[in-house]
């Protein structure tokens, strides 16, 4: 049986949403039916190129940092000298690199995992409308929503083109596990007693950590009880730990820095929060309702296609610091919302966003661009 060769081609090979989507579906799809290869640009070391590998992956480094030539005729070259049939971008620079290789015979997919807006990072306005501009350029647009979907549809010229979302979806029984609750908090230093907040992924301005401290340190200033864990790491890492120390509240907040066992983390706490202001649908969202935990998120991207108002758990609005810190009040104060929040959030997520959905939606997108071309 001949197999179908995919080429997904990503920034880097860090621990990021977008490597554990790319992972997932290697290891779902499998390898009976495709020969996967994984290219970066960024060129360093990252977690998941083993975890590719491990899977029977082909890993590949474009980047001037490892290789010489430039990094399109790297790129064109290696898509012709292995047969590639579809390249699956994730990232408007990657969308770009793909263009500009001029490879028009080879099917093009981009997944969309987030829509930028000129708030999110230095010289937002720029790289705002380049991401934009990217949008026209593949064959297919991949949003992970379907409120960004009806974003890019909206868009001039978009309504002609194929736009075909495909909702983020996480292995869901992988996340819960209450019997490490325990231990894991033991090793953390959290008591029995404490209410533990917590919050998974990178530690960037879009994501305002910066309003979670401040909301947490007006909690605590009332529950005392309450602790705060933040797992991962990022360009505010330092910023946010002196913001920690200046509010006061440094004894009371824990820092791991990356990790791995994002499940373990979980069953540690106790309500797991997302302050950011800009979202695709966010993975830490869905591992957190699959752990069973209730959670605060802000209103943005495909937050709502997930959360049911106080019934799957609680969205308030984006930079909100208020609205914030009363949620965090009630849930810190009524461990029977708690308990009601994060078993319907657990079943909610079993239920809709189970990994075979997504993955399967990916391989009859792969089969159409190649029976089409």
């Amino acid at each position: 049986m001949t197999k179908t060769r995919i080429l997904h081609l990503v920034n880097n090979f860090a621990d990021s949403s977008i490597s554990r989507i790319v992972e997932r579906i290697i290891r779902s799809l499998g390898a009976d039916q495709y020969e996967w290869h994984v290219g970066d640009l960024g060129g360093s070391p990252g977690e998941m190129e083993s975890a590719i590998k491990s899977l029977g992956g082909k890993t590949v480094h474009f980047s001037a940092k490892q290789a010489e030539g430039p990094v399109t005729q790297r790129l064109r070259a290696y898509i012709r000298e292995h047969k590639i049939q579809v390249i699956h971008t994730h990232t408007p620079r990657t969308i770009l690199a793909v263009t500009r290789a001029g490879l028009k015979n080879v099917p093009h997919v981009a997944t969309k995992h987030l829509l930028t807006t000129p708030k999110d990072r230095r010289w937002g306005v720029l790289y705002t409308a380049f991401d934009y501009v990217t949008l026209y350029l593949p064959d297919r647009i991949v949003p992970v929503s379907e409120s960004m979907a009806a974003e890019i549809k909206s868009l001039p010229g978009m309504q002609t083109r194929r736009v075909i979302p495909v909702r983020n979806a996480i292995p869901c029984e992988e996340f819960y596990q209450p019997e490490r609750r325990r231990t894991a908090r033991q090793s953390l230093g959290f008591g029995s007693e404490q209410v533990v907040f917590g919050y998974t992924g990178r530690l960037d301005p879009v994501k305002r950590i910066d309003l979670l401290l401040q909301a947490f340190a007006e909690v605590l200033a009332s529950q005392p009880n309450v602790r705060l864990l933040v797992v991962g790491e990022g360009s505010q890492s330092k910023e946010l730990e002196a913001m920690a120390q200046a509010l006061g509240i440094a004894e009371a907040v824990t820092w791991t820095g990356f990790r791995a066992d994002i499940a373990r983390l979980l069953a540690a706490m106790d309500v797991y929060v997302q302050p950011s202001h800009n979202e695709g649908l966010s993975l830490s969202i869905l591992e957190a309702m699959a752990a069973g935990k209730p959670v605060i998120a802000t209103d943005v991207g495909g937050a709502r296609e997930v959360l049911r108002q106080r019934e799957t758990g609680m969205l308030i609005p984006p930079r909100t610091p208020k609205s914030l810190t009363q949620a965090m009040l009630e849930l810190a104060q009524c461990p029977v919302l708690r308990l009601q929040l994060g078993e319907a959030a657990k079943e909610h997520v079993f239920d809709k966003f189970s990994l075979e959905k997504m993955v399967n939606a990916y391989g009859q997108i792969y089969q159409s661009l190649i029976s089409n071309n």
